[in-house]
């Protein structure tokens, strides 16, 4: 299966839905949920930091220590995600390969495969 656009070429396609078919979902390891959200606190409090930093006289002895625990929940989610990724790998193409009906978000060519 080729993962592009027939029409243009271009590999922002997507599912469509399928009329009749329950939808297929890969399965999002629950490392990854926590991964996500963690990565994003963490650069919000690097940030916060550096500002404190640059504008003030430097971060609290607090936004320090949530800084730190914020990278730990980081390190061990990802870590988890890693032992996680091949069964993640494996749900995500069985998902693509039971699709049928796609759309290009380009050109909004409609096929099926």
């Amino acid at each position: 299966m080729q993962y592009r656009c027939p029409q243009c070429q271009s590999p922002k396609i997507m599912p469509q839905a399928q009329a009749g078919a329950p939808a297929a979902r890969p399965v999002v390891p629950k490392s990854l949920v926590f991964l996500i959200p963690a990565i994003f606190v963490l650069l919000l409090l690097v940030l916060i930091s550096i500002a404190m930093w640059i504008f003030g006289n430097g971060a609290g002895s607090t936004l320090q220590v949530a800084t730190v625990v914020v990278f730990i929940v980081c390190v061990i989610a990802g870590f988890l995600f890693y032992r996680d990724l091949p069964d993640f790998k494996i749900s995500m193409q069985a998902f693509m390969q039971s699709q049928k009906k796609w759309k290009c978000r380009e050109c909004n060519h409609e096929w099926e495969s």
